[in-house]
Order: structure tokens, then C-alpha cells, then sequence
């Protein structure tokens, strides 16, 4: 590249971000100027910077990477979100109330040892992540849902790491700085602002949930290799980080907890060696979170369990001592160890509370063989490592007055601190198997939760159902199935296939209820067949079956043998290939098409892979959106979302207006036959709240264009649940009354009857499915059943809105 082009380059970016480009300049130069200033003559370089130097990243050449990185990566978006003015105004005014709220602390003398001096020697610690950190907690404000709960929740969980674990004034400075632009963006952003809790997809739970886990596993290391650890929950980093290769002096049953906990701060992982031994559990964690990103409800309790050891640890640690009730003396200020100690009892036990509470949001439960091997794993490791402790212990020179307490050391960095005071009474064998048996231990629990937890990359088959999953779809392909034919490749069901493997059925079980997904899937002639003989099966099991959105080819079979049946929803399907916008009855469809072609709005047709990154970042957003504004958790069974969208065989319809931004999105599953695509089913309808009207009606629209083109012999617009054509008689039997009332609640949330009213403008035939029961004595439990298999994770609270007929 010449130097004009380099010049005209530079010169567009400056135009079009000059506050990043300002701020990396000033970066540059600032810390080039310090770095000189320091070498030429003056050791404390940097300050003489007045002001500026802010700017300066003092600590080395990774640190000015990544300060340039930061600029131009989280300035540059910042920009890109709120404009150059605003984004000038929250780095200079987070920078100045979050540096000045810091330095307010070198006043606070708790106990009267006049330490203000002290701090107010910290407050001069400027860091250029200040400014940085305050200025993209300000512009997430100005994000969508999706992005500005990430932004918020990534930021805060990394500023509140390091402030936590290594306590240094920079760190207290980032994390005011953080709450301030989170503030200042609330202030600025002059859109309505939705107040009180935002639901979350289930993606983005995980999500969340698993980058808190991961932040929480590197924290205790940030404080272990840190020169000055001052942080509330650097006790926990200690109790990771000693053990019975460097016992700490202090900690022992006749100490004081003030001065263990002096000494335990002043701990530093100084050789790898230790280092090494502290890092298995928190490897668990790592394994957990990354488990969490999977939905693994396994991951849950293993983060739990962690997390509720790492408390207890700590609690032990700190307050098993007898002294724990004097007055704390010396150098220690007896409020700030206090709250050191509560803090590092209390923020695992926290985040192993949010986790229980959010466990439904993870779905997918490991298989008996993963469990049962992961149990045996480690439950005879910890076996094997006990019994050798014991024999070493025996075969020790000094006698070991407490055996239990060898059997406790199996826990190894994260057993109670106060048992290794009789380290050095003991031999050398001894010490060193103390030494790598808990770190050991761990290590085997965080390779056999690999499995169980789906934390490894290529592991596709968390719940062991993908060769189910696999034979359904071969199935659906070769011989087809109905409605709900493709939903059935959907995690969370559970197959049934015929004896002679040419026919299957999908269902899902809550209690003694098996609730199928539409019928029988396969070839047409072993469908039929397949009903009575999944029947037998759940009446072998104890189990009543139910046909859940079944047409009639399932349901006169059934009915002949005396099963009843009652009407769920309409299935509205037409036939693309002679249909066209004309008539009277579809000018809203037709005056959609031509406003869309008017402002330049089009339609892409593709699967999702093939889709560009920034699109399908879009897609995710507007869908998190749609989520946030329910009041009810995410509905599944018959109703999918992004995850669904991501099957090879989906295709998406996505309308973007001349500029590329996405205004709506639809889905769209294949049915097949003989091998052949011969139809497809709506899935997805997801909208931004600018989109114009008609947007969607003209996705439809265009859907069936493409359908046409292709051949296609059936586009479906699925059935609405728990909605019913206007005029349908209601049979009057108590399941029917229970899922009208949960339709007539959920219709202000999901909208499911105005969906079967905007079907009807495309002139489609309508085709009533039905619920078909064997039994009518199980129709209260077959009520909650279907309800469940929506709502898997209805609470209690939701539960009794339903039944007081309020959302």
C-alpha cells in the first residue's frame, strides 16, 4: 500500500471513529513519553505527566498491546453505538468519577490508625482501563438486549474479578468507572426504558451464566501470581493456593483469625511447582462452565458442589480457630478482615444459589452410563488416594494423631488450612502425599466430568440421544411424517421406533403421562400399525399415551378402537404452486409486497451456516429481544428458536432493508419424501420492533415464491397451539377447558390465536388437530402433561397465575 493510501485510510477512519483514533494516538505517545521521561531521568516517569497520563500504559509492551487493543476494539464499537460525542463525554467523565469516588477511599479510617495516608498514596495509580471499561459499560446502553446484557454482564464480572482478587487501587477505579457509564448510559439513552426484571432465553442464561463461572475459575489465579492482593475474596485465592507443600504460619487451632488471614494474603504463588497444585480445581470449574455453555444440567451441580466446598473451606479456614472471638489486633483493621472473610463464604455460596434457582434453563441431562461412569471414577479414585494415605501414614516414623483428618486432606488445596499446622512434625513420604492427593483427586474430577457435562467441543451427544436423533431424521427423510414431522429431530424428545425399524414415534413424559409430537413418522404403511404398538409399549411401562396434534389419518384409526379425541389447534397449509397475492381477500398480503418492494426490503432465503456472521448476529439479538418482552419462560415442544434454526436441513427467510440491517426472520422445516423435499412448515417468526408493518406478510409471500420455484407441493404456516378456528365447537371436557384457559393466558404473551388470524389472510385450508386419549379418568394429568411440555420450566409462582387465569 503506497503512503497516499495509507494517508487517505487513516484519514476515513479518523472521519469516521476520531474519537478511537484521538485516544489510541494519545495511548501511543503518553506511554512512548513516560517510557522515556523514565529511562532519561526520572524514575516515577508517568506522573510527571500531569493529566494525561491517564493515557499512559506503564507496566510493559503486552500491556500497551493490549491497552491499544482495548481502544480500538471497545472505544471503536462504543463510537460505532452513541456517536462521537457522547463517547468523548463518557471517557472523561467516567474516568473523573470513577478515579475521584476511588480516591475518597485514602479518607476512610475505620478503626482510627490513620491509614488514610496510605491510601491516598494508591489513588495516583491511573490505568487507562478506567476510561475504557466506563466507556463501554455507557455505550451498552445504546445496544439491543442480547449484546447490552452481555456487554454489562462480561464487564462487571471481569472488573469485579480483578477488584475482588487482586484489590488494586486500578482495579477499585474500573469497576466505579463500570457502574458509572452504566449510569451515565441510562441518562444519555433517551428511548424508553423498560424498568424492572428482563427475561432471558435459555441460550443466553448459559451464556451468562457459564462466562460468570469461567471469570470466577481465573480470578483465584489473578490473585495468586499478584505482587499485591488486597481484594475481598483473596482468601479464597489462598485457601486454592496453600496446602501441605507451603503451609502458612499462623493458621493453626490455636491462632487468631485476623493473623491467619495476614499471612494468607501475603501468600504468593512464587514457583510453578505450587502453582500447579492449586490449579485442579479450579479446572473443575472450567469444565463446569464450560458444561453451562452446553445446558448441561450436570454442570449445575458440579459447579454447585464446588462452590459450596470452596465456602465451607473458607469458613472453616477463617473462623475454626479459638480466637476467632477476640479482638482482632496489630496491623490487621478488624472491619475489612470481617468483611474479607463474609465475602469469600458468601459470593460462592451466591452463585450456587443463582445457579439452583436457574437450573431449568439448563436442559440437558446426561446419560445413566455417563453418571454411573462418572461416579465410579471418582468415587474410586478417592478411594485409592485415602487408602495410600492411610498405608503412608502407618508406615510413617512420626505417629498421625488424627487419621480423619489424612482422609479430609484428600480434598487437598481446598481442605481447612487450620490441619496443616502438624505438617512439619511429619515425615517426608507423608508430606509429599499429602501433597499431590487432593490436587490429583481434582484433576480425575475434572476429566470425568468431561463427558457427563458435554464440556468437550466435539461432543455431540450430551444426552445420548443422537443416534435416536439420527435414525428419526434418516426416517423422516425416506419416508415422511406429518405437521409436526421435523420437530421430532428436536433435543429434549425421547423415540420409540417399531419392531421392524420402519416406523418411529416422538414423545415426552412428565410423570405417568407420555405425550407423543404429533403421530407416527416413517413409511405410510407402518404408520398405522405403529399406534397400537406404541401403545402397548407405554401400557407395559405404566404409562398412559397420549397423540398430541394428530390429523385424522391418526386420529379415525384411533377413534375406531374407542379412544376420544378433542381439537388443540388448526393446521393452515396451501399449495404454493398455483397460489398467487390476488383476490380480495388477500390485499393485505398483496399491498405488503409492493410497500416492501417500494422501500427496498428483500428477502434472503439459506441455512443459517451460510448465512453472514454479522447477519446471524442480528438474528440472535431480534430474538433475545422477542424473549425479553415475554412475561412467561420460553415456550418449547412445538415451538422452536435459534437453536433450532441452526439444523443444516432449517432454512431461514431473512427480510433486510438496503442498508443490510435485519427487520424480521422466519423459519421454515423441511418435509420430505422418498428422500425428496416436497414441503415446508413455518417455524420461527421473530420481528424488530421498527420493522414496518406487513414485514412478515411479505416474508410469507416471498417463502412462497421460492416454494414455487422449487417445486415445493405444500407450504405449511404450522398450526397455532391451543388455538382454534373462530366457530369451533369446544367438546366441553375438563382438559379442553384447562388448555383453553391456558391458551386464553398465554394469548397476551405468545399471541397464538391473533397467529391462527394472520394465516387466514393467505387464504389457506384449514385442517383441525386433535388430542387423542384412551381414558378419560387421566385427563386432569393429561392436562398438566401438555401444559409441562410447553412450559417445562413453569414455576410455581406462573402455575398459580395460570390457574387464577392471570399471565
Amino acid at each position: 500500500m503506497s503512503p497516499r493510501d495509507l494517508g487517505s485510510t487513516a484519514l476515513r477512519s479518523a472521519r469516521r471513529a476520531p474519537v478511537t483514533v484521538t485516544i489510541t494516538v494519545l495511548v501511543l505517545l503518553t506511554t512512548v513519553v513516560g517510557v522515556v521521561t523514565r529511562v532519561s531521568h526520572a524514575p516515577n516517569g508517568p506522573q510527571d505527566l500531569g493529566p494525561f497520563r491517564v493515557f499512559a500504559a506503564s507496566t510493559g509492551v503486552l500491556a500497551l498491546l493490549l491497552t491499544l487493543a482495548g481502544v480500538v476494539v471497545l472505544v471503536g464499537a462504543s463510537e460505532r453505538l452513541m456517536g462521537s460525542r457522547r463517547t468523548a463525554a463518557a471517557f472523561v467523565v467516567t474516568t473523573v468519577v470513577g478515579t475521584g469516588l476511588g480516591a475518597l477511599s485514602a479518607f476512610v479510617d475505620l478503626d482510627g490508625r490513620n491509614a488514610g495516608a496510605l491510601l491516598l498514596g494508591r489513588a495516583t495509580s491511573f490505568d487507562p482501563w478506567t476510561a475504557i471499561v466506563g466507556t463501554i459499560a455507557t455505550a451498552s446502553a445504546f445496544a439491543g438486549p442480547l449484546w447490552r446484557r452481555r456487554i454489562r454482564v462480561n464487564t462487571l464480572a471481569v472488573v469485579a474479578a480483578l477488584f475482588l482478587y487482586a484489590g488494586h487501587a486500578s482495579d477499585l477505579y474500573a469497576v466505579l468507572a463500570a457502574a458509572t457509564g452504566w449510569i451515565l448510559g441510562e441518562v444519555l439513552r433517551r428511548t424508553p426504558k423498560r424498568v424492572g426484571w428482563t427475561r432471558s432465553s435459555h441460550r443466553e442464561i448459559r451464556v451468562l451464566l457459564g462466562t460468570v463461572v469461567l471469570v470466577s475459575a481465573v480470578g483465584p489465579v489473578i490473585a495468586l501470581v499478584s505482587r499485591a492482593r488486597v481484594g475481598l475474596l483473596a482468601p479464597i485465592a489462598a485457601v486454592v493456593g496453600t496446602g501441605p507443600v507451603t503451609p502458612v504460619s499462623g493458621c493453626r487451632a490455636d491462632g487468631v483469625a485476623g493473623e491467619c488471614l495476614r499471612h494468607l494474603l501475603a501468600y504468593r504463588a512464587t514457583d510453578p511447582w505450587t502453582l500447579l497444585l492449586a490449579v485442579p480445581p479450579l479446572l473443575v470449574l472450567v469444565v463446569g462452565g464450560l458444561g453451562l455453555f452446553r445446558g448441561s444440567r450436570f454442570a449445575v451441580w458440579l459447579v454447585v458442589v464446588v462452590d459450596l466446598v470452596t465456602a465451607i473451606a473458607a469458613a472453616v479456614t477463617y473462623t475454626a480457630v479459638p480466637g476467632r472471638i477476640e479482638r482482632l489486633h496489630g496491623t490487621e483493621d478488624q472491619f475489612i478482615v470481617t468483611l474479607s472473610i463474609v465475602a469469600s463464604v458468601l459470593v460462592p455460596l451466591a452463585t450456587a444459589v443463582v445457579l439452583v434457582v436457574l437450573r431449568r434453563s439448563f436442559t440437558v441431562l446426561p446419560t445413566r452410563r455417563r453418571l454411573i461412569g462418572f461416579a465410579a471414577v471418582v468415587l474410586g479414585t478417592a478411594a485409592v488416594l485415602v487408602a495410600v494415605l492411610l498405608v503412608v501414614a502407618d508406615a510413617s516414623p512420626t505417629r498421625v494423631a488424627d487419621p480423619l483428618g489424612i482422609a479430609v486432606a484428600a480434598l487437598g488445596p481446598i481442605s481447612p488450612t487450620t490441619f496443616w499446622d502438624h505438617l512439619p512434625t511429619m515425615g517426608a513420604g507423608l508430606r509429599f502425599s499429602l501433597a499431590i492427593a487432593g490436587p490429583v483427586l481434582w484433576l480425575v474430577v475434572a476429566i470425568a466430568a468431561v463427558r457427563p457435562t458435554g464440556a468437550a467441543p466435539l461432543d455431540l451427544d450430551p444426552d445420548g440421544t443422537r443416534a435416536d436423533r439420527e435414525r428419526a431424521r434418516a426416517l423422516l427423510k425416506a419416508g415422511g411424517g406429518d405437521t409436526f414431522g421435523w420437530m421430532t429431530t428436536w433435543q429434549g424428545n425421547t423415540y420409540w421406533f417399531a419392531d421392524d425399524g420402519r416406523a418411529g414415534i416422538a414423545y415426552r413424559r412428565n410423570g405417568g403421562v407420555a405425550v407423543t409430537l404429533g403421530g407416527p413418522f416413517g413409511y405410510e404403511d407402518a404408520r398405522t400399525p405403529a399406534l397400537a404398538a406404541f401403545a402397548r409399549h407405554c401400557d407395559d411401562n405404566g404409562w398412559t399415551p397420549v397423540f398430541y396434534g394428530v390429523d385424522d389419518a391418526v386420529a379415525v384409526p384411533l377413534r375406531a378402537v374407542g379412544w376420544s379425541t378433542l381439537p388443540v389447534a388448526e393446521d393452515a397449509d396451501f399449495d404454493p404452486r398455483p397460489w398467487t397475492t390476488s383476490g380480495k381477500k388477500k390485499q393485505d398480503v398483496r399491498t405488503a409486497v409492493n410497500k416492501a418492494a417500494r422501500e427496498g426490503i428483500t428477502a434472503t432465503w439459506s441455512a443459517w451456516h451460510e448465512l453472514p456472521t454479522a447477519t446471524t448476529r442480528q438474528i440472535e439479538a431480534i430474538s433475545e429481544e422477542w424473549v425479553s418482552e415475554r412475561e412467561l419462560p420460553e415456550m418449547g415442544f412445538t415451538l422452536g428458536g435459534v437453536d433450532e434454526m441452526r439444523d443444516p436441513d432449517v432454512r431461514t427467510l431473512v427480510a433486510q432493508d438496503a442498508e443490510g440491517t435485519v427487520l424480521a426472520v422466519t423459519s421454515w422445516l423441511p418435509s420430505y419424501r422418498e428422500g425428496r423435499v416436497v414441503g415446508w412448515t413455518l417455524d420461527v417468526m421473530r420481528r424488530t420492533n421498527a420493522a414496518p408493518n406487513g414485514v412478515m406478510e411479505f416474508l410469507v409471500a416471498s417463502a412462497a415464491d421460492r416454494m414455487r420455484e422449487d417445486g415445493a407441493e405444500k407450504l405449511s404456516l404450522s398450526a397455532a397451539p391451543l388455538a382454534q378456528a373462530p366457530g369451533a365447537a369446544p367438546s366441553g371436557d375438563g382438559v379442553q377447558s384447562l388448555l383453553d384457559l391456558v391458551g386464553g393466558v398465554l394469548e397476551p404473551v405468545y399471541g397464538f390465536r391473533s397467529l391462527l388470524r394472520f394465516k387466514l389472510k393467505f387464504g389457506p385450508d384449514l385442517h383441525p388437530l386433535v388430542l387423542a386419549y384412551p381414558d378419560a379418568v387421566a385427563l386432569p394429568a393429561i392436562g398438566v402433561a401438555v401444559v409441562r411440555a410447553y412450559l417445562p420450566d413453569l414455576s410455581l409462582r406462573q402455575t398459580l397465575a395460570l390457574a387464577r387465569g392471570r399471565g
